[in-house]
């Protein structure tokens, strides 16, 4: 047999999702939408070998011990995309099912198990995603992944890379096997929004509250938000999908990040107040001016250990923090909101 002479120009790749009514069935067409996606990782139908032990005396391994541990795999990867309201509403919408500005994270958060089960699910919150002209087949151009849930997500900006603009970075992980599908998507919806930029943040909205607004410098900052998630065995293996029961969350949610600001007044003024060491909050918020645009408010959110970096032309505080809940869960409260629009 002749060597195939076809190939998949990387750059030919376009990333779509839509979300499903069932997780793990792939739906039509209709509810694609093309992501602003800069980079990605694309999941292989593949599963690992496992091997069962060797007998006593022998000192090879012999054919009958292996195994595809089907049935166990959570296949995960990565999406990387222009900070638009879009992808970062899709974002909080994976990660912590709110996707409407402002998208808010409340110190009541529960997990709703009943949104990841495949069977019977409620407000189903997983993703089919795909990714156009990355099949190994001419006529079977897509890897489509179903089942999708998001594990979390990071926005960052920084005044020296990609044009100041946001990047949103989503986290993926599936139970069911991604597949090569025939699906030509030659037309469909489009994210059509402007990636927001950290030029455009406001001296006013964008502070550390000591007990008073501290209106910090910033170069660069990050947010991440991230969970676990594992599949729960597999519903029935004689179709060969070895399909999950679901999915389920472990431990809490992770909201962590960082500030890189100009060593300043405002600086001192924390370091003064006691914040990097006297177990009090802060209050956090990156806002531009209009605060419905795009902010991120962190009402209460410790600062950990600042790091100094002398290697440019002033020097520059990096401020790591992490965001909490209000102890009172008698009634929800915010402990992150993501306004963009």
């Amino acid at each position: 047999m002749a060597q195939a002479q076809n190939f998949r120009p990387s750059q030919d790749v376009s990333v779509h999702y839509q979300v499903e009514a069932t997780p793990g069935t792939r739906p039509d067409n209709a509810g694609l939408k093309k992501l602003q996606a800069t980079s990605f990782t694309i999941p292989e139908a593949s599963v690992p070998v496992e091997y069962s032990s060797a007998r006593s005396g022998q000192y090879v391994t012999t054919a009958s011990q292996g195994h595809h541990s089907e049935g166990t795999k959570l296949w995960t990867f990565d999406t990387t995309l222009r900070g638009t309201p879009d992808s970062v509403l899709l974002a909080t919408l994976g990660v912590f099912e709110d996707g409407s500005s402002e998208a808010e994270l409340n110190n009541t958060y529960s997990y709703p198990v009943a949104s990841y089960r495949v069977n019977n699910p409620s407000s189903c919150n997983t993703y089919d995603v795909r990714f156009h002209n990355a099949g190994a087949k001419d006529d079977v151009e897509t890897v489509s992944a179903v089942g999708c849930v998001a594990t979390g997500f990071t926005l960052s900006s920084d005044i020296g890379s990609e044009g100041g603009e946001l990047v949103c970075t989503i986290n993926w992980a599936t139970g069911f096997k991604p597949t090569m599908i025939g699906d030509d998507l030659t037309s469909g919806a489009y994210d059509t929004g402007t990636p927001k930029n950290i030029r455009n943040l406001h001296a006013a909205n964008t502070y550390i509250n000591d007990g008073s607004n501290e209106e910090i410098v910033i170069q660069s900052f990050e947010l991440s938000v991230q969970r676990t998630i594992e599949r729960i065995h597999y519903a029935d293996n004689t179709s060969g999908t070895f399909a999950p029961f679901g999915y389920a969350m472990t431990g809490g949610l992770e909201v962590t990040g960082t500030i890189t600001a100009i060593r300043n007044e405002d600086i001192y003024d924390l370091h003064d107040a006691g914040r990097f060491r006297d177990s009090n909050t802060v209050a956090i918020k990156i806002g531009e001016s209009t605060a419905g645009d795009f902010t991120i408010d962190i009402p209460k959110a410790y600062l950990n250990e600042p790091s100094i970096d002398n290697g440019g032309a002033v020097l520059m505080e990096t401020i790591p923090f992490t965001a909490v809940g209000a102890d009172d869960i008698s009634s929800a409260s915010k402990m992150l909101g993501i306004q963009i629009s």
